[in-house]
């Protein structure tokens, strides 16, 4: 996986079986190697209450906005650091990729 990628949305629903994507245990694998990098959930806290990546933050998405930032600063506090997003699906992940690329944050990509 290239060095270059900073935010991974991954879902994990599995509507789109049959469309080539990316193993989500070799990503694990990938996120893992990476010294930088920070691995956030943006599901409910009772999502992520019910079970979460080993070692992922609780962003909710909707918090993802602009009264929020300073909170998201103390959690992200690296901008340069790898960010990867994960929800349910794919849709608020990528939503809340979208804004902490917004934010500054250096290494962000889909």
């Amino acid at each position: 996986m290239p060095a270059s990628i900073g935010i991974i949305t991954i879902g994990l629903m599995g509507y789109y079986d049959e469309l080539a994507g990316p193993d989500i245990n070799e990503e694990l694998d990938y996120i893992a190697g990476l010294h930088d990098a920070v691995l956030v959930d943006v599901r409910t806290p009772e999502e992520y209450s019910e079970g979460h990546i080993p070692g992922a933050v609780n962003i909710e998405d909707r918090l993802c906005s602009r009264s929020n930032r300073a909170y998201i600063e103390s959690i992200l506090a690296d901008k340069s650091a790898r960010i990867f997003t994960y929800c349910f699906s794919g849709a608020r992940s990528g939503i809340a990729a979208a804004f902490i690329r917004q934010m500054g944050y250096e290494h962000v990509g889909l």
